[in-house]
């Protein structure tokens, strides 16, 4: 490998390593700590700067011809094109929500040029679980707060040293879906008995039940998988029915489709609630349907986004203070669009149907299905474009920074 390559890729994981513990940490009761909250919003500051250092590194190899000069080839000018495009679109949502999350995001992503998804799992996971650990042990010997919340029926949810409960869990998860893909045969049924027992231990303190539902479920499949032997003669069998291969395209454009499926679905509700069947969905996923309808109502759609003080429970336990003022809105899908508008919305639902027909075409099942479960989760957690968590994204990246055919001249 060259020295340039060397140094290029270094920029990255410095950007992505700083932006990944940044972050992750400032959805924790550290930033109560003094100048803890300053020193993590530097830091990814900085990784931003670096990774814009990478971006621009990159895009000026592109011209660079044999004996070392350098032209504007058709490819650098179809990346630029295409980076000008994707920037214009994320800067106006950024100014118009005061929000630099797609941002630092969309940064992020090109940057990962030439860095390889499984080794950005890799570094991640364990780097993400010694986080994790940190802010458990950080609550254990009391230098953070654990943060308690007292539900109706009386049943006390810990956060564990994060904001509030459900992040704990919802890490927890996504730290799942990291340690499985990496996996190609699933897990044997003592290391899935190990992880449920792990879920239900951490449920019983947050008391997260969408987010122990989830990770159930991520372990039980990981299982079954991992007794692939036992079952994959009777998959081969059904392959040969004609009606199998009916029920696959199904289910195959449900797959593909499954993140504008559900933009769909949350809309229906919210136009039909507070009638049935909403009603009883809305009570389900913890009246998430109906604070939903009530942000449409009060600020609206807008084209290219809008700046909304959001009120959640995140940080304080005060709820009768916080109780008349709360309207927080957990899902992925209608916060982007609240925030950062129609336009970037769709911009995002293309680019997670890419994702999922590329996840399709290399053929790995177990990433499909784990996609799956992080677009299910993004339904009832706000997380879709947290890349510091949803490490999927890096799998979409190779859709933003490769140049369009038709623009380098290729047919």
């Amino acid at each position: 490998m060259k020295t340039h390559d060397v140094w290029r890729l270094r920029l990255f994981w410095c950007a992505f390593l700083f932006y990944l513990v940044a972050t992750t940490l400032q959805f924790t009761m550290l930033t109560e700590v003094g100048g803890v909250a300053k020193v993590l919003t530097l830091a990814r500051y900085l990784s931003f700067a670096l990774a814009g250092v990478k971006i621009l590194w990159d895009w000026a190899l592109l011209g660079l011809g044999e004996g070392g000069r350098w032209s504007l080839t058709r490819e650098a000018m179809g990346c630029a094109l295409k980076y000008a495009i994707l920037g214009g679109v994320t800067l106006l949502a950024v100014v118009t929500s005061k929000d630099t999350l797609p941002l630092f995001v969309l940064a992020l992503l090109l940057a990962a040029r030439g860095v390889e998804l499984e080794k950005i799992f890799a570094v991640a996971l364990p780097v993400q679980a010694g986080l994790l650990v940190l802010v458990f042990a950080s609550a254990w010997v009391g230098l953070v707060p654990d943060l308690t919340y007292v539900r109706e029926d009386a049943t006390v949810r810990h956060s564990l040293g994060f904001t509030y409960p459900t992040v704990a869990m919802t890490y927890f998860f996504f730290l799942l879906v990291c340690a499985m893909w990496r996996r190609k045969k699933g897990i044997s049924l003592v290391a899935g008995v190990v992880l449920l027992a792990l879920t239900g231990g951490l449920y019983y303190l947050t008391d997260a039940r969408n987010g122990f539902l989830l990770s159930c479920v991520v372990i039980l499949v990981e299982m079954a998988l991992g007794q692939r032997s036992r079952w994959e003669g009777l998959a081969h069998r059904l392959g040969e029915k004609g009606w199998w291969k009916l029920v696959c395209r199904v289910v195959r454009f449900g797959y593909e489709y499954c993140a504008v499926l559900l933009c769909v679905l949350l809309a229906g509700l919210c136009i039909l609630y507070p009638a049935q069947p909403a009603a009883m969905l809305n009570s389900l996923l913890s009246d998430r349907i109906r604070l939903t309808a009530q942000a449409a109502a009060n600020y609206g759609i807008h084209l290219l986004g809008n700046s909304i003080q959001w009120v959640g429970y995140g940080g304080n336990t005060n709820w009768e203070e916080l109780g008349a003022t709360y309207n927080f809105v957990d899902c992925s899908y209608s916060l982007t669009l609240f925030n950062y508008g129609v336009v970037f919305s769709a911009l995002v639902l293309v680019g997670l149907v890419l994702l999922a027909r590329r996840l399709y075409r290399q053929g790995n099942w177990n990433h499909c299905f784990l996609y799956l479960m992080v677009l299910g989760c993004c339904f009832i957690e706000p997380r879709l474009l947290e890349v510091h968590l949803n490490l999927v994204l890096f799998a979409a990246a190779p859709i933003l920074y490769t140049c369009p055919k038709w623009l380098e001249g290729r047919k």
